[in-house]
């Protein structure tokens, strides 16, 4: 849902003025947070939030954006590499809210650096996004998470500094960075800036950024596990699940096949290429198992698998959301990593260890087949064979 500049005039805090501009000091450019300058779209069709409307109005005694569902979108910024600072705030009852760079326009894809508010466990986080698709259930260890406590009643000062591949994220007043990702899935492009926000949101004041010119490396340094299947997968196209059965193995040739690649750790990332259906799961089940979630979609994945005898080999599979496994079109597994069902509260962080599976090999050309089906949060999967 798009809100316009009429929506949002009643909304200003005194002293707003139509035609504000940027404001430039010592090539920090700075970005009013007036409705004429972003563009705010509803992303989350389910979102249980008392509040739900995004404003600009005065909190703790400053101009800002509240925004509890979606993104904004800011207009007439471009930044590839370069420093971006903002202040956010904590809304009570928030849960998701955070500084994106490299928005495509609409923000179908971006990159963000995200707070829960009420987690230290998981306090600050780096995700991408393609499609809509905030894949932070594929990013929840090393560089890309970091605890703390976040402060609920004051300003907290975020600045990213962007050098190609690599975006060093400083909270607060930390002098080293708090979090460090160095394999940016979107470092290689320019793009706007924007606040995204789910399931409460935040606050946000204070926006500026400050353009870097200079010629880093965008060839990224991908490394794969042990054992990760990362040569020719291919994906068909996606399909709502109350049409195409996961469980009933596919007519191959009925299907269009596209070429993907794996990345880093070998995770072929489904979303880079498929939209993320972006629907809420449904809530655990005390006596039976969980159904799957309304308007959840399927994917079907497949390669080659080539073996000098027979044998059985164990597979090591992570997954978002669902997925059954074939081996030369027999179902061999079916596993489900949906948010809660795992456990009361589970966020279903991708686990590349959490399941396993052993493949009865023949000699030979092997076909290896996932269904993998998706809610929100995370479309993709890795294998791992055990060493034979």
């Amino acid at each position: 849902m798009r809100l316009t500049r009429c929506l949002l005039a009643g909304l200003l805090w005194p002293g707003y003025h139509a035609a504000a501009q940027d404001t430039t000091t010592a090539g920090t450019i700075s970005v009013p947070l007036t409705p004429d300058r972003w563009t705010i779209e509803r992303l989350y069709r389910r979102d249980h939030t008392a509040d739900t409307n995004p404003r600009f109005e005065s909190h703790l005694g400053r101009p800002s954006l509240f925004l509890p569902n979606g993104f904004a979108l800011a207009k007439g910024v471009t930044l590839k590499n370069g420093t971006l600072e903002a202040d956010v705030a904590a809304y009570k009852g928030g849960n998701f809210f955070g500084l994106a760079f490299h928005a495509a326009t609409p923000p179908d894809q971006y990159e963000v650096v995200f707070f829960r508010p009420n987690d230290p466990t998981y306090a600050v986080q780096y995700a991408p996004s393609f499609f809509q698709m905030n894949a932070w259930q594929f990013y929840s260890t090393g560089d890309y998470i970091a605890s703390l406590r976040f402060p609920q009643d004051r300003w907290v000062h975020l600045r990213i500094v962007i050098k190609g591949l690599v975006a060093s994220v400083y909270v607060d007043t930390a002098t080293t960075p708090t979090i460090e990702v160095h394999d940016l899935p979107l470092g290689s492009v320019a793009g706007s800036i924007g606040f995204w926000a789910r399931a409460g949101g935040g606050y946000i004041s204070n926006i500026q950024y400050r353009p870097d010119t200079t010629s880093y490396s965008s060839t990224p340094e991908t490394s794969f596990l042990p054992g990760a299947i990362t040569q020719g997968w291919s994906i068909s196209d996606a399909a709502l699940v109350s049409e195409r059965d996961p469980a009933t193995y596919p007519d191959v040739h009925a299907l269009h096949w596209q070429p993907v690649h794996a990345e880093r750790e070998g995770i072929v990332l489904i979303g880079r290429y498929r939209r993320d259906p972006n629907v809420e799961g449904p809530q655990p089940l005390p006596d039976r198992p969980v159904p799957e979630s309304p308007g959840m979609q399927v994917v079907f994945a497949r390669t080659t698998l080539t073996s000098d005898r027979d044998v059985v080999r164990k597979m090591w599979i992570g997954y978002s959301d669902d997925v059954v496994v074939y081996l030369n079109g027999r179902p061999l597994y079916a596993g489900r990593n949906t948010m809660q069902f795992r456990e009361l509260g589970g966020s279903a962080y991708v686990n590349s260890y959490a399941d396993a599976v052993y493949l009865p090999l023949k000699k030979g050309k092997n076909e290896l087949m996932l269904a993998v089906s998706e809610a929100t949060a995370g479309w993709g999967f890795f294998c791992r064979l055990d060493p034979p």
